[in-house]
């Protein structure tokens, strides 16, 4: 908590005072791409670290126009300072703290650039862009869109091409989950990456397994849950090397507190590492619990153990989706139940025709066309589902406070009911 309280003062103190200095300001600026652009819509937007002054802003430019990670650039335009938006039922989204978390004070919008020079940046994250970006190209070849769009998304999180209406019809559906590379995702990479290196010696494929995860999470981009799956995938591997027992509450924990040091805003102003946690967590809590009420489902296929993740993380994520996003899918449930066992095969598939892609055209159309029946199935059910009239429900703006009174109310559930009825059957029991 201290660090928290030290962290909101410190970056809420110094964004007042650069407001003040340089807020509304045409000014000419140099510095550096310290990620990797996005292209969302009709604009490509990217994170500049400025030398003079020493501040962060978020540029938007023309989708068309050339930039790349660690490139050089001369800026000239006006320093806009970011303002909160409306969203749904009344809601407001806090955009400014959003980009406080980031360190990131201004933005600049369409300004004239320069390039003054594009060898800098981290070699590693250079070059695991680039090959994302040529694997991406691989599937565009080979898939066409709207089909390379959510290949992309699925397994290196690339989801700027599928178009604000397929993105709303995914939310619907209740699965917007496996686009933006969640947890679920992760560890099907983390699972490929521990395969793929069972040949080795034990210690080395550990190890490398390791680095492969580090290296994924770079060339994703490293968002809130990336980092806390990847975090907690290499707290397993490192069980597993000194053979202790993995506690998945506890690794959750770790991952959670070092995310917080590192950057304690993001408990306050990143939903990602809200939901991603709170997912989590309702997994470990109710998952098992609700897979013992199942036993009607059939275990084939790990249907039950679907139903019962699904159910528990619908659970627990669902009040403040509800407060945050004022919409929630109804039958997300049953939409993640018909997809969700294929995701794995259609990850598999997808991998195959993107690297295949970089040496043998022909290869990559034999798995580019098993990749696309797999994804015409999936974006059929996303579209079939999120288009019925009752797919999703919509709520006015509400009290953070009734959010609290349902996580109270899980939290009675969890641990006082549970004693509360064994001590009435001991007493029962007893009586008899």
């Amino acid at each position: 908590m201290a660090i928290l309280v030290r962290g909101w003062f410190a970056f809420h103190n110094g964004r007042e005072r650069l407001v003040e200095e340089y807020g509304g300001k045409a000014m000419q600026i140099e510095g550096s791409i310290i990620d990797e652009p996005l292209v969302k819509d009709f604009t490509k937007t990217f994170t500049l670290q400025a030398i003079e002054p020493s501040i962060a802003i978020k540029v938007s430019t023309d989708r068309y126009l050339d930039y790349e990670y660690g490139q050089k650039l001369k800026l000239n335009g006006k320093l806009s300072i970011p303002f909160n938006f409306k969203s749904n039922g009344g809601r407001t989204f806090d955009y400014i703290d959003y980009l406080l978390k980031d360190g990131i004070y201004f933005e600049m919008k369409k300004p004239k650039i320069e390039i003054v020079e594009s060898d800098g940046g981290s070699l590693i994250s250079k070059n695991l862009f680039a090959l994302k970006q040529g694997f991406l190209r691989n599937l565009k070849k080979v898939l066409g869109e709207p089909h390379a769009a959510l290949a992309g998304g699925l397994v290196v999180g690339e989801k700027s091409a599928l178009g604000k209406d397929l993105i709303d019809d995914f939310r619907k559906a209740g699965l917007i989950h496996i686009v933006v590379l969640s947890g679920y995702n992760i560890t099907i990479v983390a699972d490929s990456i521990r395969r793929m290196l069972a040949f080795l010696p034990r210690n080395l494929g550990i190890i490398l397994g390791g680095l492969g995860i580090v290296a994924f999470g770079i060339l994703v981009g490293g968002g809130a849950t990336v980092v806390r799956s990847c975090v907690m995938a290499i707290i397993a591997l490192t069980a597993t090397l000194l053979r202790k027992d993995y506690n998945v509450g506890k690794a959750l924990f770790v991952a959670g507190s070092l995310m917080l040091i590192q950057n304690p805003l993001i408990l306050l102003y990143d939903p990602s590492f809200q939901l991603s946690f709170l997912a989590t967590l309702g997994l470990l809590l109710l998952s098992s619990p609700i897979e013992k009420k199942l036993g009607f489902i059939t275990e084939k296929l790990g249907i039950r153990g679907l139903v019962a993740s699904t159910l528990a993380t619908q659970i627990f994520v669902s009040p403040y989706i509800l407060y945050m996003m004022g919409q929630l899918s109804i039958i997300g449930i049953v939409v993640n139940i018909l997809v969700l066992p294929i995701i794995p095969a259609t990850m598999f598939f997808v991998t195959l025709a993107g690297i295949s892609g970089f040496f043998s055209l022909p290869l990559a159309q034999i798995f580019g066309w098993i990749s696309h029946l797999l994804l015409s199935y999936e974006l059929m059910m996303v579209r079939f589902f999120a288009h019925l009239p009752f797919a999703s429900i919509e709520l006015p703006k509400f009290s953070f406070w009734i959010v609290v009174g349902f996580y109270l109310s899980y939290f009675v559930a969890l641990v006082k009911l549970p004693s509360i009825f064994s001590q009435f059957k001991f007493k029962k029991k007893s009586s008899t």
